[in-house]
């Protein structure tokens, strides 16, 4: 990590940092591990690499003033001083995630080694053999993702990191639920366990997809459609997600892509969140009664009800509402950006509410949000995670040094003293 009184110092240190790493590839060469001041810099910069290489080369797509996955920057204006968790549900799944947790982030490993005994199918070899993007079915995969999310958050509360309000989306209110402490991690496992078998048992030959138009356009044209398909989430104020039999589905997304319409088709085979699932609520309710959730002690922002009671959340009617009721997920941003939150990390293998959260949050007139998320597919999860405390810490919020990772502090080109650097490591 590096900072500097301002952009151009900071451009002018990435450059010759680059340069130096180039020619001696060792980075305690160039980044002294003494540190020369503890008051970083307002303009920063941070870099996430597995080797010298990449953090050659994101140095020198920074100085360059090219985009890449290994550098992010920032004003520390305190934006990252509240921010809010988001949780997003099935689709975020990748061969190979999580594995890297089990390797690299001990608390994060703890957590999959407890839930690899509460979850019935287990945690650390279906992580480990999962050999395409699908990963089966609902009740194969939504367990996977509700673990690697967990995991992940772990990870950063054992970095003293505390969100001031979580969010979640569909399945991962689940998650939400736990981190908000509405739900000890067997209970939330068991919630997973529960809602992914009903959803696989009722939601087979259904179908899901986004569509970039508002809801209630949304709404008037799949009445339009023959067969069955709704609503079922409300993602941003032009972002919406159909659910239905998968014929009908596929029939309305082909009516609009036709009208240059943007649609996507989610990769799951079930209807949650529509009339599919009716035949599996009551079962749900009767497996879920005796669930006795705490009062949460973070804000939870339900996006299943608009005024939740909190008494009522997390307990067994909740989650069937949750997986019938359409996902109100831009209005619970929305109730966030209201709240002064310009703060949002999406915590998960791969991220699917970034574009909603981004247009949620222009459409609130959100200031230079910062948005970001926790993994993304096919990146190892060490970088992916680095680059989120470097983001956070860009925008103002003083994360723990990790083992291995280096922050540096600049001084302007112009004094008389040449750039000094500063190097902690935990």
């Amino acid at each position: 990590m590096f900072s500097a009184a301002d952009r151009a110092t900071l451009t002018d240190t990435a450059r010759t940092a680059a340069e130096l790493l180039a020619d001696d590839a060792r980075p305690e060469a160039v980044l002294p591990a003494r540190p020369l001041s503890t008051e970083p810099g307002i303009e920063r910069l941070a870099v996430a690499a597995a080797d010298t290489a990449g953090l050659v080369e994101g140095l020198s797509f920074f100085a360059d003033g090219l985009p890449s996955p290994r550098w992010v920057s920032g004003r520390a204006d305190g934006a990252a001083t509240r921010t809010a968790w988001c949780f997003g549900g099935h689709g975020s799944q990748w061969p190979g995630m999580g594995r890297a947790l089990l390797d690299w982030a001990p608390e994060a490993a703890k957590v999959l080694r407890e839930l690899d005994v509460l979850l019935p199918d287990g945690v650390i070899e279906p992580l480990r053999s999962a050999a395409d993007g699908e990963l089966g079915p609902p009740d194969t995969t939504q367990p996977l993702i509700f673990a690697v999310q967990v995991a992940t958050a772990h990870w950063l509360w054992s970095l003293g990191l505390r969100p001031e309000a979580v969010v979640g989306h569909s399945l991962g209110e689940v998650a939400a639920a736990h981190v908000a402490g509405a739900l000890t991690l067997e209970d939330a496992a068991r919630v997973v366990a529960v809602r992914s078998r009903l959803l696989a048992k009722a939601g087979g030959g259904g179908a899901m997809a986004t569509v970039n138009l508002d809801r209630h356009t949304v709404a008037r044209r799949c009445e339009r459609i023959p067969g069955t398909v709704v609503v079922a989430a409300h993602s941003a104020p032009r972002q919406t997600v159909v659910t239905g039999e998968s014929e009908a589905t596929r029939a309305l997304v082909s009516a609009l892509e036709a009208e240059g319409v943007r649609c996507r088709l989610i990769r799951i085979n079930a209807a949650s969140h529509s009339p599919f699932v009716d035949s599996v609520l009551p079962q749900l309710r009767a497996e879920l009664a005796d669930l006795a959730p705490a009062t949460p002690h973070i804000p939870w922002i339900s996006t299943v009800d608009a005024d939740p009671d909190p008494v009522g959340l997390a307990t067994a009617n909740y989650w069937a509402r949750n997986l019938r009721r359409p996902v109100r997920f831009t209005q619970a941003v929305s109730t966030l950006a209201r709240r002064g939150i310009r703060s949002y990390v999406e915590i998960g293998p791969h991220p699917v509410l970034i574009p909603p959260l981004r247009e949620t949050l222009r459409a609130e007139g959100v200031d230079d949000p910062l948005v970001v998320a926790s993994g993304q597919r096919q990146t190892p999860e060490p970088v992916s995670l680095l680059r989120l405390l470097g983001a956070l810490h860009c925008r103002g919020l003083e994360v723990p040094a990790l083992d291995g990772h280096v922050q540096a502090e600049v001084t302007p080109a112009t004094d008389r003293n040449p750039p000094t650097h500063r190097a902690d490591r935990g």
